[in-house]
């Protein structure tokens, strides 16, 4: 049995969609899943083990094309799905999923339906949920899996890499002397608005340091504006953070975390990360909301709400504000609810996150 799942999203999107394919692994243990995602999320799949092919859309490669260019891009990328799979998921509301399934000749059809359009209707979904539905990105896709089998629902989220990552990591890690426990603070995200003040992420920071005596990895990505930001908030550290001194690949990010204590962030992939490994993380919602993106517990899933205000799940702590009005600073694009999380309530979350990752720790130990 051939079975393909479509995600023409970003990482974070990707990510929390991953216990689908291990869940249909489960329904369909001899079957052949093949996942097709943006060129840009390939890393998130490529490594997990219930994948067993990733068919990337170049939409980096066709934004460099002429009009002539990208339609025939198109037109090669849509032949691969012709008559080519016996089920079919399209966990993406857009058109191009749409048409995928249509081409696809599968017997059964799966996938999100907003509005009754032509392009919907030639996709021939037998089983539809509407995407706008407020409960959390990964509930929302597994819908689709418990249409098919309730009773084989995995709802891990999780990210593959391999020895060589393993391997990496380690080496970098003894590089910078990080050989025991240690923090990692990952406060800046593509989509500027999301991110908070970088003079209270380097109080917290400095109180990290100061209080608990760990050492503190600072990570961005190559993004000219995160890299920015990261040397503004060193600027204002008293402390002495380090900073990830190369990029590195997500499937090593992933074993990087895995190895922290705790995470420190904002709403971005590398917090989905963190919590996909089970490293406890603490992160701040005021551009987006914890109801639909908070870090998934593996064990509790997600018990997030609405709300301005300090939740508790599972292993994760999320302080949001759902004042959602943005506004500009000069050229920065600036949340309100995520200016007006103080301080203050952010280091008493910090402390108790670490308070308990010490216990863990030291149960661990005497175990």
């Amino acid at each position: 049995m051939k079975i393909l799942v479509t995600k023409f999203r970003n990482l974070g999107d990707v990510l929390l969609s991953t216990p689908v394919f291990a869940s249909l692994k489960a329904i369909y243990p001899e079957s052949e899943v093949h996942v097709s995602v943006n060129d840009f999320c390939v890393q998130i799949v490529e490594d997990n083990p219930n994948v067993d092919r990733v068919i990337p859309y170049q939409r980096s490669k066709n934004k460099k094309q002429g009009l002539l260019g990208r339609i025939g891009n198109e037109f090669k990328f849509y032949r691969q799905f012709i008559g080519q799979y016996d089920l079919v998921i399209n966990l993406t509301e857009g058109d191009r999923g749409c048409i995928i399934s249509a081409l696809s000749g599968a017997s059964r059809r799966l996938g999100y339906v907003n509005k009754p359009t032509l392009i919907n209707k030639l996709a021939r979904f037998d089983t539809s949920f509407d995407s706008r539905e407020r409960i959390h990105t990964v509930q929302k896709d597994l819908q689709f899996i418990e249409a098919i089998d309730s009773s084989k629902v995995d709802r891990k989220v999780t990210l593959g890499y391999k020895s060589e990552h393993k391997n990496e990591v380690e080496t970098l890690l003894r590089e910078l002397g990080l050989e025991k426990e240690f923090i990692v603070v990952h406060p800046v995200s593509r989509w500027m608005y999301k991110c908070w003040d970088a003079s209270k992420v380097a109080q917290c920071i400095d109180h990290l340091q100061q209080k608990w005596q760990k050492p503190i990895l600072l990570t961005t990505s190559a993004d000219p504006k995160e890299v920015s930001m990261a040397q503004e908030i060193l600027a204002f550290c008293k402390s002495k953070p380090l900073l990830l001194p190369k990029q590195i690949d997500l499937q090593a990010y992933a074993c990087l975390v895995s190895k922290a204590c705790l995470f420190f962030g904002i709403d971005s992939a590398p917090m989905h990360i963190a919590a996909s490994t089970d490293t406890p993380v603490v992160a701040l919602f005021g551009g987006s909301t914890p109801d639909l993106w908070g870090p998934w517990d593996n064990s509790e899933g997600s018990n997030y709400q609405e709300i301005t205000g300090i939740q508790h799940n599972g292993l994760h702590t999320v302080i949001s504000n759902n004042n959602m009005e943005i506004y500009y600073d000069g050229d920065r694009k600036l949340s309100r609810g995520m200016m007006a999380i103080k301080v203050d309530t952010v280091i008493s979350q910090l402390d108790i996150s670490m308070s308990r990752a010490t216990e863990d720790q030291g149960l661990t130990e005497l175990i």
